[in-house]
């Protein structure tokens, strides 16, 4: 099966993105150490005066539906979801990609 990617646009509530970025670090600590099948888990943070306001951008790839079904089901990553999900935290926006038409990276 051809690989997932995703992009995420995280918006931090007033005050929140340091809570944002602690859960978010825990998903990567488990990541690391559990997850091989996760192939790229990447965050990116949006530059403030530019953009008008603290965002980030968290971009992911696995290598199937299934890999990425059994890493949202991981203990921390349930957790991260679930406080997103309560609203408080901040605004979220999950895009699924796929490849479409450009220059592919040159690194």
């Amino acid at each position: 099966m051809a690989p997932i990617e995703l992009a995420a646009v995280i918006t931090p509530k007033p005050g929140q993105a340091e809570k944002f970025l602690a859960l978010f670090d825990k998903c990567v600590q488990y990541v690391q150490a559990n997850e091989p099948y996760v192939l790229r888990y990447e965050l990116h943070k949006g530059i403030k005066e530019l953009n008008g306001n603290e965002q980030f951008v968290v971009l992911e790839k696995y290598e199937s539906k299934e890999a990425m079904d059994k890493h949202m089901q991981a203990p921390p990553i349930q957790e991260m979801v679930n406080i997103l999900g309560e609203g408080n935290l901040a605004d979220t926006q999950v895009i699924m990609t796929t490849k479409g038409p450009g220059i592919p990276s040159r690194l």
